[in-house]
C-alpha cells in the first residue's frame, strides 16, 4: 500500500511542477493578491478568517447582500480597539479569481476587511491543495498572525460558535493550550445543511457517537502554519477529499473514541442559494485535468473487490457496468478512483504506516 501513496505523491509533485511562473513563498504555490490595501493596523494578534471557495461567487454575493448569517461575514468579524474589523480572505483558485472579483465587487467596496486571493498550484487542484494553499498564503502574511480561522463557505454563526465572543475565543485558545495541537475545531461538523438558527438561540448538542469526527468545517489554527517550507498539516495530494480526516489521523487527535481537539458544540451549515457561476472553469476544466492525470498514473493499481483482485481501471469498468458511476472513462469514474486511492492512504494512516 505504501507504493500507492508514493505514486500519488510523485504524481501530484509532477502536476504542481508544471507551472507558468515560480511561486512566491514555496516551490509550487503562488498567489494573486489584488490591489495592495493598507494593512498597517494588522498585527500578530489579528485573527483572520480564511474561507476556501469555488464556483460560488454569485451565491456568496447574494448572501452577503441579503443577510449576515455566515460565520465569516465581514460584519461578524471581531472589531479591535481601533474600531477596525479582523480580515476575511476568500481563497479561490486562479481560474475563479476573475469571476469572484467581478461578481463580488460591491461586497469588496462595502466591506474593507474583505479580500479575494487567487492561488495557483500549477496543474494540481483539489481539496487538499486548496487547504495547503490557504496555509501557504497565511504563512506569507507580513504581520505574522499567531492564529487564524479556516471556515467552510457555508458555515453559519451560532451562539455557541460565535468566534467574536470572548468566551468562545478563550475556550478555543484554552483547548489549543491543553492539547498542544496546532488545530482545534469550533465544533463537530456534519454533512447535512439546515436552516440557520434564530439569533440568541441555543443549538442542539452533538451526540456522543459524533464526538470522534475529524476537525473540519470551522477550525482554529496556530502558527507556525508551515515548517521548512513544507505544506503544513494538510496534504495537497488528498485531491478528492479526506484531507481533514488524514490530518486528524496524523496528528493523533482521537483519544479513546473522542476527538480531544474540538469543542463539543454543533457546527451548522446552510444551503447557499443563487445562480451558478458561468463559466465555472476551475470545476469543469482545472479539476477534471487533475483527476484525469491521477487516473492515468493510478489505473494499474491492484485492488481487491468482492474477493477478486483487479486493477483500478477494471474496477471502474465494473462500477460503470453496475450503474455505480455514469460511465468509464468519465469525470465520475475518475473521481471514484481517486477516492478509492485516498481510502487506501487513510488506511495506511490508521495503521500508522505513513
Amino acid at each position: 500500500m505504501r507504493t500507492v501513496l508514493h505514486n500519488r505523491i510523485e504524481t501530484c509533485r509532477t502536476l504542481a511542477g508544471e507551472r507558468s511562473f515560480s511561486g512566491d513563498n514555496s516551490n509550487w504555490l503562488s498567489f494573486i493578491r489584488g490591489p495592495q490595501l493598507k494593512e498597517a493596523h494588522f498585527n500578530q494578534d489579528t485573527v483572520p478568517a480564511l474561507v476556501i471557495s469555488g464556483g460560488s461567487a454569485n451565491k456568496l454575493a447574494a448572501d452577503l447582500r441579503n443577510e449576515y448569517s455566515l460565520a465569516w461575514h465581514p460584519k461578524n468579524m471581531r472589531v479591535g480597539l481601533d474600531g477596525r474589523s479582523d480580515p476575511v480572505f476568500l481563497i479561490v483558485h486562479k481560474l475563479d479569481y476573475p469571476t469572484y472579483t467581478s461578481v463580488l465587487s460591491d461586497a469588496l467596496e462595502s466591506y474593507p476587511n474583505l479580500r479575494i486571493i487567487g492561488w495557483d498550484g500549477g496543474k494540481l487542484t483539489g481539496f487538499g491543495a486548496a487547504r495547503a494553499a490557504a496555509l501557504g498564503f497565511a504563512d506569507s502574511l507580513p504581520w505574522r498572525p499567531e492564529r487564524l480561522m479556516m471556515i467552510d463557505q457555508d458555515v453559519v454563526t451560532t451562539e455557541q460558535t460565535r468566534h467574536s465572543n470572548p468566551a468562545v475565543r478563550r475556550r478555543v485558545e484554552n483547548l489549543h493550550q491543553a492539547t498542544n495541537q496546532p488545530v482545534v475545531g469550533f465544533g463537530v461538523g456534519y454533512p447535512t445543511r439546515q436552516t440557520p438558527p434564530l439569533p440568541f438561540r441555543d443549538t442542539e448538542q452533538p451526540k456522543p457517537s459524533d464526538w470522534d469526527g475529524p476537525a473540519e468545517q470551522f477550525v482554529s489554527l496556530r502558527a507556525p502554519y508551515r515548517r521548512n517550507r513544507g505544506d503544513g498539516i494538510y496534504d495537497p495530494y488528498m485531491v478528492a477529499g479526506g484531507e481533514d480526516m488524514l490530518m486528524s489521523k496524523k496528528l493523533g487527535l482521537s483519544k479513546e473514541g473522542r476527538n480531544t481537539a474540538q469543542v463539543q458544540e454543533k457546527i451548522i451549515k446552510k444551503e447557499l442559494k443563487g445562480p451558478p457561476d458561468v463559466p465555472n472553469t476551475y470545476w469543469s476544466e482545472g479539476r477534471v485535468q487533475t483527476l484525469k492525470a491521477l487516473f492515468e498514473a493510478e489505473k494499474n493499481t491492484l485492488v481487491a473487490f468482492e474477493g477478486e483482485s483487479m486493477t483500478l481501471d477494471s474496477l471502474m469498468s465494473k462500477f460503470a457496468g453496475n450503474g455505480w458511476v455514469s460511465a468509464h472513462p468519465s469525470v465520475d469514474s475518475y473521481t471514484a478512483a481517486a477516492c478509492i486511492v485516498e481510502r487506501i492512504i487513510l488506511r495506511l494512516a490508521s495503521e500508522s504506516r505513513l
